[in-house]
C-alpha cells in the first residue's frame, strides 16, 4: 500500500450537538464567532421576559424539583436533573443534563454547550449558537449590542473599535507558498475612509518572490494596487480598478491556498500550476440581499509561463520539483460575470443550506505562443483567439438529525463556444480536492482526469476542455468522553469530539476541440458514465483536522490513498 500524504489547512471548526431524546433538531450554527442578529435579538427578549426562574448565577435544579414555566439563566452554568414544564434559555452558559432531566418546552443555548443530553427528554426543539450574546444591562434590563453582519470585511471590525478612517503599512503574505515563487509577500500602504455614506479604499504594495525577489540576479518583484469606493454599508454598489503584476494558479477551485500552502511547505507537494498575469481590471458589485451578490469584471492583461524554483522545504527537499507547465502566452481582454448565492448557515462548518457559485468568462486576444498539448494534433498558428469558458458549483448540505448530515457537490465546467480554451483557462479532475482515490498527476495513457493522451508533457497539465463532478458525503458525529463516574459531577479526564465521514466520488474530463483524440466528444456529447472516475472512502474529522483513506473503484489496481485535511472536504 502507497501512502501519499496529502495535507490542507483551511480555517474552519467541527461544530457537535450531542445526541437527545424525542426532541426537534433545527439547523442553527451560525458563523463561528459572531451571532446572528435575529438570534441576537430573540434571546435578549426571551430573557426580558416574565420567566418562572431567572437567574446570572450558578443554577441547580435538582432531582425531583419541577419549575412550573420558563427559565432564564445569565452567565450560569445550569445543571438541571429534574422537570422544566417551559423551555429552558442558557446566555453565554454551558447546560448540563443529568440523567432522568426532562424539559418540555425548547432549549435554548447562546454562548455555550450541552452535554448529557442523550440521557434526558427535550419535548421541544433544541438550538445551539456557540458565539457568546454581547450585551449591556440597563435598568436590570438586557439590551443586545448589535454588530455587523458575519461576512463584513475587516474594515468593519476597525470602525467598532472606533477607528473610522485610518493609514497603515501592510506587510502580509499574497498567495500560496508554491514552487514558482516561494513564500510571496506584500508590503505597502493602505488608506481607508469612511465617508457616511459608504467607503473609500487605497492600496499599493510591491510583491516579493522568497525564490526570486531577493536574489541580486533577478528582478523579479511584481505590484497590485487597487482601490474602491463603496456606496452603501451592509448593502449597496462596489465600483472599483486595479493594476497588477501577479503570479496565479491556474485552477484554484479545488483546494485552497492554504491547503496548496501547506503541501508545498511540509511535503514538497505542489498541487497546482501558476503563470504570470500582468495588466489592469475594473469591476462592479452589487449586494443586495444577506447571502446573494453579482460581480462583473472588465480586465486588459498579459498571461506568461512562469518556470519553478526550488524553494525550501521542511520534508524532502532534497527532491526536484515537478515542472510548472508552460502556458499559452499572450494579451487577453477578459470579461466576466460571477453570480454567488450563498444560504449556509455557516460557512466553515455547514449543516444546511445552500451554495451555489455560477461564473461566465469571455476572452478575446491575441496568442503569441502556443503551449504543446497531448492531444496530437499540430500547434495552431498564432494569432487572434475568442472564447466563452462557463464554471457552476452548486453545494446542498443537509442535517438529517442533531448527529449526522448528508452533503452533495456538483461541478461543471469548460469551454462553451469559440476557439479552443487557452491552457492557463484548461481543467481537470485530479488530486485530494476531487476524487481523491486516484493520485494527483500520475495516471498514463489516455488520462481522463487531465486530459492527457499518450505522451506525457513535462509537469502533466490541466488539458480538459469541459468536466464534470459528483461528490457525496455522510457525516456523523462522534464523541468520546471518560468521567470519574460520579453522576452529577462529570469530571472529563480525556475527551474527543468529531465525526465520522464516509464519501463517495464521481468525475472526469474531456475534449472537445481535437477531433481524432480518443478522449474527444461532440460538442453536444458527454462520455458515458462508465468511463467516469469513480472512488469510495472514509475517515475521521476533528475540529483542527481530518483524516482519511480513499480507495478507487473504476480502477481497482490503483493503491489505496491517505490524505490529511484540515477542513471538510468541501
Amino acid at each position: 500500500m502507497r501512502l501519499l500524504l496529502r495535507v490542507a489547512l483551511v480555517l474552519g471548526t467541527t461544530m457537535v450537538v450531542p445526541s437527545y431524546a424525542s426532541a426537534q433538531q433545527h439547523d442553527t450554527m451560525p458563523d463561528r464567532t459572531m451571532l446572528p442578529r435575529d438570534v441576537a435579538v430573540e434571546v435578549v427578549t426571551l430573557f426580558n421576559a416574565p420567566n418562572a426562574l431567572r437567574t446570572t448565577d450558578v443554577t441547580t435544579i435538582d432531582s425531583g424539583r419541577t419549575v412550573h414555566g420558563d427559565v432564564a439563566v445569565l452567565n450560569g452554568p445550569v445543571t438541571i436533573a429534574g422537570h422544566v414544564t417551559g423551555r429552558v434559555l442558557a446566555i453565554n452558559a454551558d447546560v448540563l443534563l443529568l440523567k432522568g432531566a426532562r424539559i418540555d418546552g425548547d432549549l435554548l443555548v447562546v454562548g455555550g454547550e450541552i452535554d448529557g443530553a442523550d440521557g434526558a427528554t427535550i419535548r421541544g426543539e433544541i438550538r445551539v449558537y456557540h458565539p457568546p450574546l454581547r450585551y449591556i444591562e440597563e435598568d436590570g434590563r438586557l439590551v443586545v449590542q448589535l454588530a455587523d453582519a458575519p461576512d463584513d470585511q475587516w474594515w468593519r471590525r476597525l470602525e467598532r473599535r472606533g477607528r473610522r478612517n485610518f493609514n497603515r503599512l501592510d506587510v502580509a503574505n499574497a498567495g500560496a507558498y508554491n514552487r514558482v515563487e516561494g513564500l510571496p509577500v506584500r508590503v505597502g500602504p493602505v488608506l481607508y475612509r469612511d465617508q457616511g455614506w459608504g467607503h473609500l479604499r487605497f492600496g499599493a504594495a510591491a510583491i516579493l518572490r522568497s525564490a526570486s525577489s531577493f536574489t541580486s540576479s533577478s528582478p523579479d518583484v511584481g505590484h497590485d494596487v487597487s482601490g474602491e469606493f463603496r456606496v452603501g454599508r451592509e448593502f449597496g454598489v462596489t465600483l472599483g480598478a486595479r493594476l497588477f503584476d501577479i503570479v496565479d494558479g491556474v485552477e484554484q477551485w479545488q483546494l485552497s491556498d492554504l491547503e496548496v500552502g501547506l503541501a508545498n511547505f511540509l511535503f514538497h507537494r505542489d498541487y497546482r500550476d501558476y503563470y504570470g498575469r500582468h495588466g489592469g481590471q475594473l469591476h462592479a458589485a452589487l449586494r443586495a440581499t444577506d447571502n446573494a451578490d453579482l460581480t462583473v469584471s472588465y480586465g486588459d492583461e498579459r498571461w506568461s509561463s512562469r518556470s519553478e524554483h526550488d524553494p525550501f522545504t521542511l520534508f524532502r527537499n532534497d527532491l526536484p520539483w515537478r515542472v510548472n507547465p508552460p502556458v499559452d502566452d499572450g494579451r487577453f481582454h477578459v470579461a466576466k460575470l460571477t453570480l454567488r448565492v450563498d444560504t449556509r448557515n455557516d460557512a466553515y462548518n455547514p449543516l444546511a443550506g445552500w451554495y451555489v457559485l455560477a461564473d461566465f468568462e469571455r476572452g478575446t486576444g491575441q496568442i503569441d505562443h502556443f503551449a504543446p498539448t497531448s492531444s496530437g494534433g499540430a500547434a495552431p498558428a498564432t494569432g487572434p483567439t475568442r472564447y466563452q469558458r462557463g464554471f457552476f458549483d452548486l453545494r446542498r448540505y443537509n442535517r438529517l438529525a442533531p448527529s449526522s448530515s448528508l452533503n452533495m457537490r456538483l461541478v461543471l465546467g469548460g469551454w462553451l463556444s469559440g476557439d479552443a480554451l487557452p491552457l492557463e483557462r484548461r481543467l481537470s479532475i485530479d488530486g485530494p480536492g476531487t476524487v481523491p482515490g486516484f493520485d494527483f498527476r500520475v495516471s498514463g495513457g489516455a488520462d481522463v482526469g487531465t486530459c492527457a493522451a499518450g505522451t506525457a508533457l513535462p509537469g502533466r497539465p490541466a488539458q480538459c476542455d469541459r468536466i464534470a463532478l459528483t461528490q457525496l458525503e455522510y457525516r456523523s458525529d462522534i464523541r468520546l468522553s471518560f468521567t470519574d463516574g460520579r453522576e452529577g459531577l462529570r469530571r472529563t479526564r480525556f475527551r474527543a469530539d468529531g465525526e465520522w465521514v464516509f464519501f463517495a466520488d464521481a468525475g472526469r474530463g474531456w475534449l472537445v476541440n481535437s477531433p481524432g483524440s480518443a478522449l474527444n466528444f461532440g460538442r453536444r456529447e458527454l462520455p458515458p458514465l462508465s468511463s467516469y472516475r469513480t472512488d469510495i472512502g472514509g475517515g475521521l474529522d476533528f475540529d483542527q483536522f481530518g483524516i482519511y483513506l480513499a480507495k478507487a473503484l473504476s480502477v481497482p489496481t490503483e493503491p489505496l490513498n491517505i490524505f490529511l485535511r484540515v477542513r471538510h472536504r468541501f
